[in-house]
């Protein structure tokens, strides 16, 4: 225990402490930030479950329902069908905003070609209200999302990671910056 009386050695082992506590702090105070940040992407700015997530399960289900209803005119195991159920799947299996972007582009961009060929057939009457109603519904989806504010609260996040004592201690405690949702 003389090691400890020596005047030196304490003042080693409070800068160790300072700098563990700091790295541990800052470390902390960033994770939390950061899962606000996705939390917002999740649940939404209330946290009421109304984020972009929700929104691209709302999309996800109404291309599943457009496959439903083309089944009624086309073989179930037609390739625009299959090539939509596959691209949901893509997209549930996504995780983080930007993989999830991409993911609901190449959905979005199978069931319009879907969308296009069964427009152009003889349809019930029941069936020609849903797809008409198809486009409006995905459209006003995207026009929500587009209007979302995760990118500007991740962008936030991004330039809050730039800036000094996070830039710091952000690279030395491994908090990585935010994907986008674009």
């Amino acid at each position: 225990m003389k090691v400890l009386k020596i005047k030196k050695t304490a003042v080693v082992i409070t800068a160790v402490l300072v700098i563990l506590s700091s790295m541990y702090g800052s470390h902390h105070s960033l994770m939390v930030l950061r899962n606000e940040v996705l939390e917002v992407f999740y649940n939404g700015e209330k946290s009421d479950g109304k984020g972009i997530n929700s929104d691209l399960e709302y999309i996800s289900d109404e291309c599943y329902n457009l496959t439903i209803v083309a089944g009624r005119y086309i073989d179930k195991e037609d390739e625009r069908i299959t090539d939509i159920l596959s691209k949901r799947e893509l997209l549930a299996e996504s995780n983080g905003p930007g993989s999830k972007y991409k993911a609901r582009e190449q959905l979005v961009a199978a069931a319009m070609v879907l969308y296009q060929d069964i427009k152009a057939m003889e349809l019930s009457e029941r069936d020609r209200y849903y797809i008409e109603s198809f486009l409006v519904n995905v459209n006003s989806r995207e026009l929500i999302l587009s209007h979302s504010s995760y990118n500007g609260k991740a962008r936030e996040f991004n330039r809050i990671l730039e800036v000094f004592p996070a830039k710091l201690f952000g690279k030395l405690t491994m908090v990585k910056p935010l994907e986008l949702y674009e």
